[in-house]
């Protein structure tokens, strides 16, 4: 019977939002550090502080966190990123787990309330963990995220999930 990991996630970074179109390039979000604040990073979107984009930790406090909590939290920034998939199914393979449903992190909370910043941003997202499961070799799938603002451009952006290896929304 396969081991299936039905709650990994995948943290964002810039590199995501590289698979925007190039005229929507300007809705892209970005990364934003507040003074005064440390070990923390934010996605700066449509003129708000939106969710937290990654907390930085030495790895000892990752060790404290990962033995208080009973979970590994010290796995490599490239494979929470999906910047080296092949490591990321090397570690899957090393905890015996056959596949991973990803869910997004950004995508917690709402992202913005209009349509021509959230119809560009889910699409990126989407096409970014798209072109990644492509080198999954079936390890992965992914939870894909709607533009729920504008139900049109839902739709046709579910279309493109599902014929590209998503598993849910």
């Amino acid at each position: 019977m396969p081991t299936i990991d039905s709650d990994a996630h995948v943290v964002e970074s810039e590199h995501t939002w590289d698979f925007m179109e190039r005229a929507d390039q300007k809705y892209r979000p970005l990364i934003v550090r507040p003074r005064g604040k440390d070990g923390g990073e934010y996605w700066f979107i449509d003129g708000k502080i939106r969710g937290l984009v990654r907390i930085v930790m030495t790895a000892q406090q990752l060790a404290e966190v990962g033995e208080r909590t009973g979970r590994e939290m010290a796995t490599p920034r490239e494979t929470r990123e999906m910047e080296n998939v092949p490591a990321r199914l090397k570690h899957m393979d090393e905890l015996g787990i056959d596949v991973q449903v990803l869910y997004p992190t950004i995508f917690i909370e709402q992202v913005t309330d209009k349509p021509e910043w959230e119809i560009p941003i889910c699409k990126g997202y989407n096409r970014w963990l798209a072109d990644d499961i492509r080198l999954g070799r079936g390890w992965l799938t992914w939870i894909y995220v709607l533009p729920l603002i504008y139900m049109s451009a839902s739709l046709a952006e579910r279309q493109f999930c599902k014929q590209n290896g998503a598993c849910a929304v």
